[in-house]
């Protein structure tokens, strides 16, 4: 398609911008005073979002299908737009939390179609490439925006940092608006593929693959705590460890794409037990600074490759459905997140931080068990095999 770069890198930027709702979580004690609620409520507020995203995702994506994609990202963006709006203005966290829970409803369509339009557009040989690029624009609005929000929240207050990210969903929306392109929906009306959701290879692909967001989960969401309580890493120096950490994680999806074009089955497998000797060493040099370090950078470049096997596994056994795999992709990612943060809760109280290395472990060996049968028991057909 003429002017596919321009096209791709619009959609990349639109999709670091609608991930940055997701980066108010260092900002829960402000949100606690803007709001004059507890902690745990500003909890819900925050987490609300990443609920949203995976229930919705199974449904909305197939919903927007049929619509002709300029119109639907203009629309997107604006309920984006118009829920920020609203969010800085009201001081009711009840107000807040439904515009929040709104805009969280139509995220899935957004990357869902954003990663089906990227593929399509792309030329022959660079599919994989274009759909990184999305994916890597998920992981900088993640990773960069958490440092600029926290930051602008905790100098400024809660209503200057929501200003910027409605700033940056604005100016993707203009973008949008003034350079994007009339791309049509499907022609025909959506009919679910239930022989295949209903098939062996897809279920027992789609339990193997959120084991792996919940063992990374468990994991990442402790770190922080693990690094100050173990490793005595305190202060500023963890917040720039933590955004040295992401940047490895960039890197790491960036990698990940490259890896599963040229030996796709291997990466899918052995990803799972090099992370979970990740982890085992981790447990034992958890007194050794140095090699923390390095090991967690490593795993930051393991949670990186992440996105792009989930997103690759569920492209390959829903060929037929994009949008309805990207969907699935969407909610198993985040489904997984949210269910390794509560897990991982349990365990530290439990059981103490240096445990989550353990219960990670195990999730990541019974995702490895479960891909490898579905992989070459059940040989299931890769895109790139």
């Amino acid at each position: 398609m003429k002017n596919s770069k321009l096209i791709l890198y619009i959609l990349m930027i639109s999709a670091l911008a609608i991930n940055t709702p997701l980066s108010i979580i260092g900002m829960i004690s402000q949100i606690s005073q803007y709001f004059n609620t507890t902690i745990a409520i500003s909890g819900l507020y925050v987490s609300s979002f990443t609920f949203t995203i995976a229930i919705s995702g199974l449904f909305i994506p197939v919903l927007f299908s049929k619509y002709e994609r300029r119109k639907t990202f203009i629309f997107i963006l604006t309920v984006f737009a118009i829920s920020n709006i609203i969010i800085i203005l009201t001081k009711s966290i009840v107000v807040a939390s439904f515009f929040r829970i709104l805009s969280a409803i139509f995220y899935p369509a957004f990357i869902s179609l954003a990663l089906t339009v990227s593929e399509q557009i792309a030329p022959e040989g660079e599919k994989q490439d274009y759909i990184t690029r999305i994916l890597l624009g998920i992981s900088v609005g993640s990773i960069v925006g958490l440092p600029i929000t926290t930051g602008l929240g905790t100098v400024f207050g809660y209503q200057t940092a929501m200003s910027w990210i409605f700033l940056i969903n604005f100016t993707c929306l203009v973008l949008i608006v003034i350079f994007f392109p009339q791309i049509p929906g499907q022609s025909k009306g959506y009919e679910l593929p239930f022989s295949t959701l209903k098939s062996k290879k897809f279920i027992m692909a789609s339990i193997g693959i959120i084991m792996m967001p919940i063992g990374a989960s468990i994991v990442y969401n402790y770190l922080p705590y693990f690094l100050q309580i173990v490793s005595h890493i305190y202060t500023y120096r963890l917040s720039m460890f933590l955004f040295v950490y992401g940047i490895f994680s960039i890197g790491g999806t960036w990698l990940g794409g490259k890896l599963i074009v040229k030996r796709d089955k291997a990466t899918l497998i052995i990803f799972q037990l090099v992370c979970a000797a990740v982890f085992i060493l981790l447990y034992f040099a958890a007194d050794l600074l140095v090699p923390v370090m390095i090991l967690v950078l490593a795993f930051g470049i393991l949670d990186g490759m992440g996105y792009n096997l989930i997103q690759y596994i569920e492209t390959s056994v829903l060929p037929e459905s994009p949008e309805l795999a990207n969907g699935v992709f969407l909610t198993i990612l985040n489904g997984g997140i949210a269910i390794g943060i509560a897990i991982g809760g349990f365990i530290v109280d439990g059981f103490g931080v240096m445990f989550i290395f353990v219960f990670g472990t195990i999730f990541l060996l019974l995702a490895f068990v479960l891909l490898y049968y579905v992989i070459f028991v059940l040989k299931i057909d890769l895109k790139y095999s």
